[in-house]
This record gives C-alpha cells, sequence and structure tokens, in this order.
C-alpha cells in the first residue's frame, strides 16, 4: 500500500530537484562523505535521483546503486540520469545479499516508513564488516513539536510545510540516536542544523529560525534542537 502511495505522491508532486544542494541535508551528507572512489555504494530513498547524480559526477570511480519504494521516480531517474544502477526497492526488505556495500546513504526517508526499525536493521545486514553509512532524518525536538500538537489536536494528518506525504513519523535525536545503538551501530558523528526556534501565528517560520551557526561552540550547544540532523557511524563486527 505505502509504494501505491508514494507512487501516486511522485506522479502529483513531481518532486525533481534541480539542485539538491540548496537543501541543507544534502550540504551536510556532501560535506562528510568520504571519498567513495572504488567503493560499492547504496543510497536509500533516493528519489528522483538528483544527489545520486551529484554524487555519481563527484566519485566517478565508485559503483552506486540508488533505490527508491516508487517506480515512478525511478523512472524519472533513469530518464533524466546516466550511469547509475537505479531500482525499485523496499527500505524495509532490501533485495541485496547480506555485506554487499562499502557504505550506505539515506537523506530524508526514515521517517517515512510505517516501520523505521527495519531498515535500519536492513543497512546492517547490507554492509559490510566496519562498513559505514551516513543517514539524515527529521527532528522535532525544537518549535516544530508545536505543530505536530496542532496536528494531533486537529486530528489532521502532519504537513511539515513541504507537502503532505503518505507517512510521517514524529522523531526526535535522542530516539534514532537509541535505535541506532541498538542495532549494533556505533555513532562516529553527528550534527544538525536548521534551528526552529518557534512557530507562531502572523510570522513566517523563516523569521523564527536559524538556519546554521558558523561558531563551532554553537553548533555544537545547539545540535540536540536542530530539525534535520546527520548521523554518521559504522557497523561493529
Amino acid at each position: 500500500m505505502i509504494k501505491e502511495q508514494y507512487d501516486a505522491w511522485h506522479k502529483e508532486y513531481d518532486p525533481i530537484f534541480t539542485d539538491p544542494l540548496s537543501f541543507q541535508w544534502y550540504q551536510t551528507v556532501y560535506k562528510l562523505v568520504p571519498d567513495l572512489n572504488s567503493a560499492n555504494v547504496l543510497e536509500i530513498g533516493c528519489g528522483s535521483g538528483a544527489f545520486a547524480s551529484v554524487l555519481s559526477k563527484r566519485f566517478p570511480g565508485m559503483k552506486l546503486t540508488a533505490i527508491d519504494i516508487s517506480s515512478q521516480a525511478i523512472e524519472k531517474a533513469k530518464e533524466n540520469y546516466s550511469g547509475i544502477d537505479f531500482q525499485v526497492g523496499d527500505a524495509e526488505n532490501l533485495q541485496f545479499d547480506d555485506s554487499s556495500f562499502d557504505f550506505v546513504i539515506s537523506c530524508e526517508t526514515l521517517e517515512h516508513l510505517p516501520h523505521p526499525k527495519s531498515m535500519l536493521k536492513e543497512i546492517h545486514r547490507v554492509l559490510k564488516n566496519s562498513g559505514r553509512f551516513i543517514l539524515t532524518t527529521e527532528n522535532y525536538f525544537n518549535g516544530m513539536i508545536l505543530l505536530w500538537i496542532k496536528s494531533w489536536i486537529q486530528k489532521k494528518p502532519f504537513n511539515s510545510g513541504s507537502g503532505l506525504q503518505p507517512h510521517e513519523n514524529f522523531f526526535t535525536f535522542f530516539m534514532i540516536r537509541k535505535w541506532m545503538r541498538l542495532q549494533s551501530f556505533n555513532l562516529t558523528h553527528t550534527e544538525s542544523n536548521h534551528f526552529q526556534w518557534l512557530l507562531l501565528p502572523g510570522f513566517r517560520p523563516d523569521q523564527l529560525c536559524t538556519m546554521d551557526f558558523k561558531n563551532p561552540f554553537l553548533k555544537n550547544l545547539f545540535k540536540p534542537f536542530g530539525r534535520h540532523y546527520t548521523y554518521c557511524g559504522e557497523k561493529l563486527t
């Protein structure tokens, strides 16, 4: 059912990004990703393929497989980009052998899955021993929680402001961190951005928001409150 919902969503929304690096989470991953030339890499939740294309151009020596549950999204990806193995795939049930990949990347996908812990379990399974990953997902330990409360009170689906998704989970950074540690991942680095302090009637969200901090001390101090959270880690053997 979730596949059909996302096929319809991609068909209506048509989210083809001309510049994925204009989004904070892609900027962070692009900054943190190591040299992936000669690596076997999996991107989970590639959408219409724009960020996969960016990575492929940066690391022409890597083997990149990019999957999305929506066949509509994968069709668009194949139409627009070449040199990447685009496949329809379910993040909760990856159709790859154990220990297949050196590196896994997933941006803003975990929060849209009915069973997010299953995706983390699958990432651990398909990574080679000591294989690494970068994953980004939402953190609502900030002003965005007010929008969730409003949705609960009104009994309406949560809309983060970028379009109503077929499925949306309420996440906080300490929930995800706990799940990763229970899944035998060693977290080597975390960081966040997009600090939404409040949401108030009559004010645009960006008027009450700090997108990022240049000062390292402030960036670390306010890290728990960033809306877009990035987790870097490795599979423990």
